[in-house]
Formats: structure tokens, sequence, C-alpha cells
């Protein structure tokens, strides 16, 4: 007779379903209905972890484009032109050659012409206008040599320097106080930008975590009811946790779409008028920064939300 009031046992996978939607539909629906109840108070913190995010996916964005440049900036780096004197003569130019070739650090040498110069000089911008002003070629010919280390630019420059074929006025494109601020330049762009995203992290963790106090504030009387009937932790911290993390997902999305429109924009406007505005940059390195950002949302809003739960739910 037990046996029959008691019916048959449901199966596990139904009970463990049951249990898995409860939850989901306490933690995560609970959650997102509070999360846009009280919109108001999260607003500051979604903002400001926008603007976090965003100034992340433009300072990635300038990350792709710089090590690109420098990419770029090193190959050239490497290539040191040695301008010939204009009444050099063959052999000397010839015995200054071979002189480059048998040096260990060079890879390779080329001869540029006069009217060679002048052809590349058409493609560089503002020398088309000092070509055209000038009533002969004013571009000598050069020796390109093609170093294989750029650090043994300065030495193979100082070992041919002073050759009898080389111009005296101007003997070679090496400039190492140039390339040395150009390095200081990029130091000090990258320290004040991390130091200025560090700030505004603090700024954004600080606001989020000051939105879920007031939300616990406001919830007071109904996290003590759920405490005093035996509600385990999860259950009481978890739904601010994750609205903490609904704030940063919301951000994540907005700054991605943000950046990824930037991306854009740069990579059109750099098509249409044939200038590579962002050296390096496409629409794939636009996607993946803004899937980074919308995936470090979340994180951000959780661990902010975390260390507020647990300072203002101490139990």
């Amino acid at each position: 007779m037990g046996n029959i009031l008691r019916g048959p046992r449901p199966p596990r996978w139904r009970t463990v379903k049951v249990v898995v939607r409860n939850t989901f539909r306490y933690l995560v629906g609970g959650a997102i209905r509070n999360w846009l109840r009280n919109f108001g108070s999260t607003a500051p913190a979604l903002g400001s972890m926008t603007l976090l995010l965003l100034l992340v996916g433009l300072g990635l964005v300038g990350a792709v484009v710089g090590q690109n440049i420098a990419n770029t900036e090193a190959r050239d780096a490497s290539v040191l032109h040695v301008y010939l004197r204009d009444d050099a003569t063959t052999d000397a130019v010839n015995a200054l050659e071979a002189q480059l070739s048998g040096n260990p650090d060079v890879q390779s040498v080329a001869y540029v012409s006069k009217s060679e110069a002048l052809a590349r000089a058409q493609n560089r911008p503002g020398l088309p206008q000092l070509a055209d002003a000038a009533e002969s070629n004013p571009f000598p010919a050069s020796l390109d040599v093609k170093i294989r280390s750029v650090d043994r630019v300065g030495a193979v420059d100082a070992s041919v320097r002073h050759n009898p074929a080389v111009d005296s006025g101007v003997p070679s494109s090496y400039d190492p106080s140039a390339y040395r601020r150009f390095q200081q330049v990029l130091f000090w762009v990258a320290a004040v930008g991390i130091a200025f995203l560090i700030l505004l992290a603090f700024i954004a963790v600080t606001v989020t975590a000051n939105s879920i106090r007031a939300a616990i504030l406001s919830r007071r009387d109904e996290i003590g009811i759920m405490q005093l009937v035996g509600a385990p932790r999860w259950m009481v911290r978890g739904p601010f946790v994750i609205e903490g993390a609904v704030t940063g997902a919301a951000a994540g999305a907005l700054s991605g779409v943000l950046a990824l429109v930037v991306c854009v924009f740069a990579v059109q406007a750099g098509a249409s008028s044939f200038a590579q505005i962002a050296p390096g940059l496409t629409l794939k390195a636009g996607l993946v920064i803004g899937l980074f950002l919308f995936l470090a949302g979340p994180l951000l809003g959780s661990v902010s939300s975390l260390g507020s739960v647990r300072r203002h739910l101490e139990s």
C-alpha cells in the first residue's frame, strides 16, 4: 500500500534537469530581472566599463598598427643607403661594392642609378615637388646595402663613410639619433597609455562595486530571510555576481561594436584614399579585438562585483 501511494521514482536525469533549470532560472533569470529593474543604479558602472573596454580596444588597435610600423621600420632600418658622388668613377664604385659585399655583416648590395632614385622619389610624399623645383635630377646614385642585423648598421656605415666614392656631404641614410628618439617616443606613449588604463580600470571597478553594494542594501530584508532559512552562500551571492557579469557583458558588447566600427572606418578610409591610414589593420583584426572585448566584459564585471559581495555579505 505504501509503494502504491509513493508512486514510481522519477528518472535521475529528469531530477537533474529540473534542478539545473530551476537553478538557472533563479540565478540568471533573477539576476537579469533585477539588473533591468535597477538599471538606473547600474548605468554609471555600465558607462565606465564601456569606456574602459573601448579604450582597451583602441589600444589594441594601436598596438596592431604600432607593431606593423615597428616591423616596417626595423626592416627599413636594416637597409643602408650609401650615397655616391656624382663624379665617382666606375672603378671606385665597383671597388666600394666589392668591399661591402665582402663584409660578413652585409647580406646583399644593389646599385641604384640617379634615374632609379628619381623614380623612387616620385612615389614618396613631398619629394615630387622637390624634383620638379630642381632644374636637374637632385637625387644621387646610391648603393642599397641590406644588413643582416640592425645593430650592425652603424658599424657598416662607419666602414664606408670616408670612402672616396661616397658623397662627403650626405654619406648615407644612417641617423642614430632619430632611431633613439623614435624608441623613446614609443616607450613614453606606451607608459602613459598603460597608466591611464590602470587608472580607468580602478574607477570602473570601484563604480561597479558601488552599484552592487547599492543593490545589496536595497534587498537587505530578502537576503536576511534567505540566510535565516539556511540558504547556501552561492544562492545568496550568485545573483549579484551575475548582475555584475551582465553589466560587463553589455559593456563588452557595446565597446566591441564601437571598436569594430572604428576598424571598419579606418580600413575603408584607407582603401578609398589609397593610403595606409592604419598599416596592418584588417577587418579580421577588428573582429578579433571586438570578440576579445565581448569576452573580457563579463570577466571584468563579475570580478568587480565579487569583491563587493564578499565585503557586504559576510556571514
